[in-house]
């Protein structure tokens, strides 16, 4: 053996030496590695956290696009109660749904002043006096937005009576039709087919 072949020959009995060292282990359980604080901050740790614990649900408001009731459904949190909706309903279309083309009938400064369910299953909603200061085809779609908004609240309402400084006060439907209502008596609760003729076919599928 020539002394270049030796030389050849000791460097390759290194090498075979040190890579056994360096190799993985041979192992097949999962070992944990420390994680550097640094890779995860605070913030996006309570950030996490906070996505993870807060309590929220959807419930759907109404608005008009192109002359049609437009559904949106508005995350609020949890326990919700009737008037939670409402009053979000009032608060008009975000941004983003302006641009899509939403806009709300209902007049700034309109306010709940009470709302409750009935033993027969009807929500009686009681307004301010602004609400009541719109007339004609604001009137019908204002009403129509608060109907369809109040009975997306309940399962199997039997309709909304509205009331003005606790007295009853009968909207137009639709059609802008008033019922008469003998004095002394309630109207008769208004339900989301009396506004049939805004609301496109899929939003009572």
């Amino acid at each position: 053996m020539t002394f270049k072949h030796k030389r050849l020959t000791i460097v390759i009995a290194i090498l075979i030496a040190i890579v056994p060292a360096c190799a993985l282990g041979t192992d097949t359980e999962p070992a944990s590695l420390p994680v550097p604080e640094d890779v995860f901050p605070p913030s996006a740790q309570e950030k996490e956290s906070l996505t993870l614990s807060a309590e929220t649900t959807f419930h759907p408001v109404y608005f008009f696009k192109e002359d049609q009731l437009a559904r949106i459904q508005r995350p609020l949190p949890a326990p919700v109660f009737l008037d939670a909706p409402l009053n979000n309903l009032l608060e008009g279309p975000s941004e983003r749904e302006a641009e899509l083309g939403m806009v709300s009938a209902i007049p700034a400064g309109t306010a709940i002043v009470d709302v409750a369910l009935n033993r027969n299953n009807t929500i009686s909603i009681h307004l301010n006096q602004t609400f009541f200061e719109i007339e004609g085809e604001q009137r019908i779609k204002a009403s129509a937005q608060l109907v369809m908004t109040a009975s997306d609240l309940i399962r199997n309402t039997q309709g909304v009576v509205f009331f003005l400084e606790n007295k009853p006060v009968q909207l137009p439907d639709g059609n802008g039709l008033i019922e008469e209502v003998a004095e002394g008596r309630l109207p008769t609760p208004l339900t989301i087919r009396d506004y049939a003729t805004l609301t496109p076919g899929d939003l009572f599928d």
